[in-house]
């Protein structure tokens, strides 16, 4: 594999967990469920429990950093 900005085949192909920001709107929306004392406990449990992530590979150029997805 050959880096796009330098030319180089010091290429690094690596896997990466990332989480997926919450957007404001559902962290306002569970921000309003917990006003509701039996299905704020269940929304509670789902700020709790936390978000998924998903795994993306990205090739990182060993000379000059440069980092894409693959």
């Amino acid at each position: 594999m050959v880096c796009c900005r330098c030319g180089s085949t010091n290429v690094f192909v690596t896997p990466v967990a990332e989480q997926r920001p919450r957007g404001c709107l559902l962290t306002l929306f569970y921000i309003f469920l917990l006003c509701i004392p039996v299905i704020g406990w269940i929304a509670l449990f789902m700020l709790i429990r936390g978000r998924r992530s998903r795994i993306v590979t990205y090739a990182v150029c060993q000379n000059c950093g440069k980092r894409r997805k693959v």
